[in-house]
């Protein structure tokens, strides 16, 4: 009570204070910038009468008037700290006004104007919005492709897209700003990793201060300075520190700086090419050597390509580690953090109200809007008190609403008479006049229509739009009515207009022009030769060549010098009249004793049955011929013949593989150089189907290798050592794999931990593959039953395409179906087989590439056989046909990433024409492959 009773008295002592003694006003004035932050104090209690510095008021202090909008935040004990961003263009100015005590105290707070705040939204480099984005995504993605050249030859090709930022724990590199309305960039690297600072110190050594990436005419240049500054050059001190911190600029350990700069004034994706300084520095984080030694190099061309990605919902900045301040949902500028208001709100946060009157439609989007289509305006008041509000037609008519905020009208199948300006008008309860327009221009066609009235489908392939008037606007390297011609060779880009610049028989990239050079050359445009030391493929081969012999760049063969022979130039050719006069006398005899055996043996007819003549060859061309006219067109005369070896030669070996009609036997194989461990197939069974499917096996290797010269050492289709026709028992003598086949390997990996690396290394076997498929399109060639069993892995861990015939009797009964159709008996893959192939029995390299997209469904699932959501392992022809004509196709399997899965189902197109190529389907696989496995093993391993 007594407690009580004092609490009374010190009110009652105040009240009658009051009363008694009028408050009196306190007047004080402050300034602040206008981009001050939230929460800093622009009032301290130690300015007011009786309070010295550090105390507090004596009494709690309470907020009046004067900040309608909440920008400021009066503490009990009269500190005035920031609430809300400020903006000068807004108010320049605010009067607040508190009570203390006794006294009424007003604060007078002048804002002033701060140049570049609040930030410019500038649209022309506005960004996408992220929204999968994460923390460490940057809000462009950078795509790094080029080659580097070591002292020794070696060639190292890599193209990597970067969307994130190294871990900023780790080295802290980047420091980075966009904080600007030009759409400018600047990013400032400096590193303390001793292999990166070595790479540096080679570069400025080697005069290195300046590098320049070129887009063409239509966008600014990329430039890259590199800064060595010291104490003693004030001017690049000075230059430096506006974006460079002291601590930093000044560490000794960091005394590098690289600096990235550009101007984006664009949405899409744009290309640089790099002027690159011919400087032999290390790079060892790029060619992997023993620590002790660091080979130079040189880079031979260097590419960028980047991409506005965007940062993720309320995030800005390069790093996207800036916080948006933007409300009322305000658009965030991905560069500087500029908030874009809608309708109703102003301010620097968009936080504060306006009043303002809006016109929007549905679809919001103009560009989906179409001529036949409905449209809906939405007519909409902000923060007003509203009279009435009407919307004014193009043709004056006038639709009136009174009282409510809110009016909507709709305007049914849009016709070019439709457009105009549809206004919106708002008349508030004091008579004042708001109001604001939309013009409709309606001019597009819906998606997939074109012509006048809009009548004719496009039906654009390769995911094309399509133009009322134009049609197919295809995307680069594609062209045709409907975008279904993919650029001819040695042409690329926008329909195709452009010619690629690719040397020394390079293939080249339809969409951008990127060369992928043939064995043996490098550079950007595959112009420059292996050195003498290396061959091959990007130059990974070391030659062989002894004595001064030349070695081709191609396939490292060796041009001897005089009296070097041999392979490789390391035997002493020895060669004199005496003896080789000595041996032509026995030499003579013996080639008439064979001549007389030859003769007697043809009379008694002991050869007559066995030897096929030039009769023979017709025979299987003719067979040929009805089966695959361009394999027969592309056989050479004599082709039987010149691969032809002796029976007694071959020691056949154990089996390896056996069917019904068929047998693989590993044999011993005698050959000039040596025992060449081969595996010999032949057929068990004498019917004309295995007739045919013997000679065609043996027909499209030869052909293969007619293609390469021989030569079929870097092949991804299994090699061809020689045909054995001219006895009972016929063989293709095929190379020896000891690894067997992919099938057996994938289902020995079951179990393995690293899932992601394995499915990485795996693809590498599935690219190997997609090679083989360009080898034998080019030639024509439908292999028919592409499948992991039909793989064979070498070796020296390569994939080859293999079974052009005889293996369907070898495997498990249920990856094989006896078809039923009216006069045919033939054992077929029935799940491997594209749609047009069950229904027709027509084979293309289209249907090759579904049946591939069946091996990735293999090597995704390590081995299971292919199975449909129905679970039958077992189908006939009716109900495989039935299921994939009702769209349905196999699961993804567990494990299986979402972007291999969809390669797979865009091989399983029903329109063979929509598949992708086999060259589209390696460029796919190696970014696939990029994304599974660390960077460093891409770029070391040797690529087959």
């Amino acid at each position: 009570m007594a407690e009580n009773l004092k609490d009374w008295l010190v009110v009652g002592f105040w009240v009658f204070v009051l009363l008694l003694y009028p408050a009196r006003a306190q007047e004080f004035s402050v300034s602040a910038p206008e981009n001050v932050a939230v929460g800093e104090t622009i009032f301290s209690p130690s300015r007011l009468p009786g309070t010295r510095a550090g105390q507090k008021a004596e009494l709690p202090c309470a907020k009046m008037e004067g900040d309608p909008y909440g920008r400021f935040d009066v503490t009990e004990n009269c500190t005035i700290v920031v609430a809300n961003p400020l903006d000068w263009s807004v108010q320049p100015a605010y009067l607040l006004k508190f009570r203390s005590g006794v006294h009424n105290t007003s604060v007078k707070v002048e804002l002033s104007d701060v140049k570049g705040y609040p930030p410019v939204y500038n649209e022309t480099c506005e960004t996408p919005v992220n929204t999968n984005g994460e923390t460490g995504d940057s809000l462009l993605s950078f795509t790094l492709s080029g080659e580097v050249v070591t002292a020794t030859g070696e060639v190292f090709s890599s193209s990597q897209t970067n969307t994130k930022v190294d871990d900023a724990t780790k080295y802290p590199p980047w420091m980075t700003h966009t904080d600007n309305s030009d759409c400018n960039i600047r990013i400032i690297w400096h590193t303390i990793y001793v292999p990166s600072l070595e790479t540096l110190i080679d570069l400025w050594d080697g005069g290195f201060r300046q590098l320049t990436c070129t887009a063409g005419s239509h966008l600014p240049n990329v430039s890259i300075h590199l800064h060595r500054p010291n104490k003693y050059d004030e001017s690049k001190l000075a230059y430096l520190r506006k974006f460079v911190p002291n601590s930093v600029l000044h560490n000794s350990f960091m005394n590098f700086f690289l600096m990235f700069s550009w101007i984006f004034p664009t949405t899409k994706e744009a290309s640089y090419s790099c002027e690159v300084p011919s400087v032999p520095i290390r790079l060892k984080d790029i060619v992997k050597v023993d620590s002790d030694f660091q080979p130079k190099a040189r880079v031979e061309y260097l590419d960028i390509r980047i991409k506005p990605v965007g940062c993720p919902v309320g995030k800005y900045g390069f790093l996207c580690d800036k916080t948006c301040i933007c409300k009322n949902g305000a658009r965030c500028h991905g560069f500087n953090g500029a908030c874009k208001c809608p309708p109703g709100w102003k301010g620097a946060a968009c936080d504060i109200p306006k009043q303002d009157v809006s016109v929007t439609t549905t679809p919001s989007d103009p560009r989906h809007i179409y001529i036949s289509a409905n449209v809906k305006f939405h007519c909409k008041a902000h923060h007003v008190d509203v009279g009435y509000m009407s919307i004014i037609l193009p043709n004056g008519t006038e639709k009136v609403s009174f009282g409510i905020n809110e009016i909507d009208f709709e305007v049914q199948d849009i016709e070019p008479t439709s457009n105009g300006p549809y206004t919106c008008q708002v008349r508030d309860t004091r008579g004042n006049t708001l109001n604001t327009k939309f013009v409709l221009n309606v001019i597009n066609c819906a998606p997939d229509r074109k012509g006048a009235r809009c009548d004719v489908v496009c039906d654009c392939l390769q995911g094309a739009s399509c133009d009322r008037w134009a049609g197919c606007v295809c995307p680069p390297g594609w062209t045709g009515t409907r975008c279904q011609t993919k650029c001819s060779h040695g042409t690329y880009g926008k329909n195709c207009e452009r010619n690629c610049s690719c040397q020394n028989g390079a293939t080249c990239g339809p969409s951008d022009g990127k060369c992928d050079c043939t064995d043996g050359w490098y550079g950007k445009d595959c112009s420059k030769p292996c050195k003498d030391s290396k061959f091959g493929m990007l130059c990974q081969w070391d030659c062989a060549c002894k004595n001064n012999a030349t070695c081709n760049n191609v396939d490292g063969s060796c041009a001897c010098v005089t009296p070097w022979t041999g392979r490789n130039c390391d035997q002493w050719q020895t060669s004199t009249d005496e003896p080789l006069l000595e041996s032509l006398v026995p030499l003579a005899s013996l080639v008439l004793l064979v001549a007389i055996v030859m003769a007697i043996l043809y009379k008694t007819g002991i050869l007559a049955c066995s030897v096929p003549d030039t009769s023979e060859e017709d025979k299987i061309l003719f067979e040929l011929r009805r089966m695959e006219q361009d394999l027969a067109q592309s056989l050479q005369p004599g082709w039987l013949r010149r691969w032809e070896k002796k029976i007694r030669h071959l020691t056949p070996g154990p089996l390896i593989g056996e069917g019904m009609f068929g047998l693989v036997r590993k044999a011993q194989l005698r050959t000039p150089e040596g025992e060449l461990a081969v595996a010999a197939k032949t057929v068990r069974v004498e019917d004309s189907q295995s007739y045919r499917d013997f000679y065609r096996e043996a027909a499209i290797l030869v052909a293969v290798h007619q293609q390469r010269d021989g030569d079929c050492r870097e092949s991804n289709i299994v090699r061809l050592v020689g045909l054995i026709t001219k006895s009972a028992e016929k063989y293709i003598l095929l190379e020896y794999a000891p690894n067997g086949d992919l099938l057996g390997f994938l289902r020995r990996r079951i179990g393995d931990i690293n899932e992601k690396a394995l499915l990485g290394n795996l693809l590498g076997y599935a690219i190997h593959i997609a090679r083989a498929l360009q080898e034998l399109e080019r030639l024509r060639i439908a292999h028919r039953d592409v499948a992991a069993r039909n793989v064979l892995i070498t070796a020296d861990d390569v994939a080859k395409l293999a079974d052009f015939g005889l293996a369907r009797d070898v495997y498990a009964t249920t990856q094989y179906v006896r078809c039923n159709r009216p006069g045919v008996d033939e054992l077929l893959p029935l799940k491997w087989m594209a749609l047009e192939s069950i229904e027709t029995g027509e084979y293309t390299c289209q249907s090759d590439v579904w049946s591939f997209g069946v091996l990735l469904w293999e090597i995704a699932a390590l081995g299971k056989d292919p199975c449909y959501d129905d679970g039958r392992i077992q189908l006939s022809f009716l109900q495989m046909v039935g299921i994939l004509r009702q769209g349905k196709r196999m699961e993804r399997p567990p494990g299986c990433p979402e972007d291999l899965y969809r390669l797979m189902r865009s091989c399983w197109r029903d329109d063979p024409d929509t598949r992708p190529t086999p060259e589209g389907i390696e460029e796919r696989l190696l970014q696939l492959r990029r994304a599974l496995l660390p960077h460093d093993v891409i770029e070391m391993e040797t690529v087959v």
